[in-house]
């Protein structure tokens, strides 16, 4: 009976080795979470001359969607926010390049949805010093 009982606890948790890893490739996870990428996480984000990448990790890892991501002008400019239209998530990220046009603290959201015709789910937040 006791090797009755070991086979058997051998072959279910075989099975559920096996059956777990096709359910953890969801195709649309239930809660996304967005982050921005920095070179350097140890001191606050910030661009000078020329065009700048924006790097946005898409969390839990293979999730699939788009993402868009907008830079809006410091206060008191009047320049048009700079917008990266949706990119489908590869390899957990999506990266825009921004040509900023002016100098100041402009405020980047990275929009998350399941493609780019539905509502957006996830937004991520971030302040942005530019220097020209």
């Amino acid at each position: 009976m006791r090797r009755l009982l070991c086979a058997a606890l051998f072959v279910a948790s075989s099975i559920g080795i096996y059956m777990v890893p096709a359910g953890a490739d969801s195709v649309t996870p239930a809660k996304v979470t967005l982050s921005f990428d920095y070179s350097d996480n140890n001191s606050a984000a910030s661009a000078s001359n020329g065009t700048f990448n924006v790097i946005v990790d898409v969390l839990p890892g293979h999730t699939s969607g788009a993402v868009r991501i907008v830079a809006s002008s410091p206060d008191g400019l009047t320049s048009d926010d700079l917008v990266c239209t949706y990119q489908s998530v590869a390899k957990s990220q999506v990266e825009c390049a921004f040509n900023f046009t002016s100098s100041g603290v402009w405020s980047v959201r990275a929009q998350y949805a399941t493609s780019p015709k539905d509502d957006v789910s996830a937004v991520a937040k971030t302040n942005l010093r530019v220097g020209l």
